[in-house]
């Protein structure tokens, strides 16, 4: 098409110059356009550049239409349902559980033989045991003489640290008291015995029976042992002890003899009973056995009752070891041990 164009302005080109018609002046329009494009100049170039387009228009007509036939050519493929859940779990491959490492069973420590304990270790323990039972502390107590409750009240006030210094530094302001003061202090002491009293009544009463009688037992061996005087532990709720005929008669003869020796007293009388008949000694005799069947069962398990409260009440803190006085002493309870 372009080749005929072009030789058709060419044939114009060579009609005269004169001619006005409207086919002439067409032609000479369209080869103005036609002259300035780079088409007209260089048709070669323009052809080749468009020739990639076509190569790929070609490549996907031929690809689109190999596709085509494949699909045509294979069947459509059945979707496949999805198994349940379940069955996916029990496809699924389980984990091996590691199997736990036996457990190997320590070995109890053995307990290392005691070694034999000395006499003087022994006497040690039954010291102790002896102080827990016996109540040794006691119960509270304030000073119950003048002098005790002034050193109690004033033993800060002196800056020396020698407890002896201090003592006589106390006793010679003591001694230089104004008559008044004194009478505040003795005042004061008596007040203290009477609450000594009552806080003695109270402590008793805090425990029971029991571990009270099992005290005094425990004092009484201390006393023997250590050779140093405690007081026993007063108890009214105690159950006495049926006295004997003896007893009872020397109580009788004892009342009715005043102003004489009581040592004289006492043995004169023990001396009037050992020559008395059992027919003389019935009375006395009788009233001892009629009080000891009334006392029977009252002691009974006392013991017992006291140790196991010591058995559920045991000190937290192991209680110390009581000073022993005498060597002798000593001898005399390892003997008895």
């Amino acid at each position: 098409m372009f080749v005929a164009s072009l030789h058709r302005v060419v044939a114009r080109r060579a009609l005269p110059s004169g001619l006005n018609s409207i086919a002439a002046r067409r032609l000479v329009l369209a080869r103005r356009a036609f002259s300035g494009s780079s088409w007209l100049r260089d048709p070669t170039t323009a052809t080749a550049k468009k020739e990639p387009a076509t190569k790929k228009a070609t490549k996907k007509a031929t690809a689109s239409s190999s596709a085509k036939a494949k699909a045509k050519a294979k069947p459509a493929a059945k979707k496949k349902k999805a198994p349940a859940k379940a069955k996916k779990a029990a496809a699924a491959p389980k984990k091996k559980k590691k199997k736990a490492a036996p457990v190997k069973k320590k070995k109890k420590p053995t307990r290392k033989p005691r070694k034999p304990l000395t006499p003087e270790q022994r006497e040690k323990i039954k010291l102790r045991y002896l102080k827990m039972v016996s109540l040794y502390k006691g119960p509270d107590t304030r000073a119950p003489q003048p002098w005790p409750l002034y050193v109690a009240e004033n033993i800060s006030t002196v800056s020396n640290p020698d407890r002896r210094v201090k003592l006589n530094d106390l006793f010679a302001r003591y001694s230089k008291l104004p008559a008044a003061e004194k009478q505040s202090l003795e005042a004061r002491a008596n007040a203290n015995r009477e609450w000594n009293k009552r806080e003695a009544v109270r402590w008793a009463k805090s425990y029971p029976i029991e571990v009270i009688y099992l005290a005094n037992i425990a004092r009484r061996r201390l006393i023997r042992i250590t050779n140093k005087v405690r007081n026993y532990i007063h108890d009214d709720r105690q159950p006495k002890r049926p006295a004997g005929a003896m007893a009872r008669f020397v109580r009788d003869r004892h009342d009715k003899t005043s102003g004489a020796d009581q040592r004289e007293v006492l043995k004169n009388v023990v001396n009037v009973w050992k020559g008395m008949s059992e027919a003389e000694k019935k009375p006395w005799l009788d009233q001892a056995e009629a009080e000891k069947a009334r006392c029977k069962g009252q002691f009974d398990n006392f013991l017992a009752k006291a140790k196991q409260y010591w058995f559920n009440n045991k000190p937290k803190r192991r209680p110390t070891v009581p000073k022993i006085h005498s060597p002798s002493v000593t001898a005399k309870a390892k003997q008895a041990a």
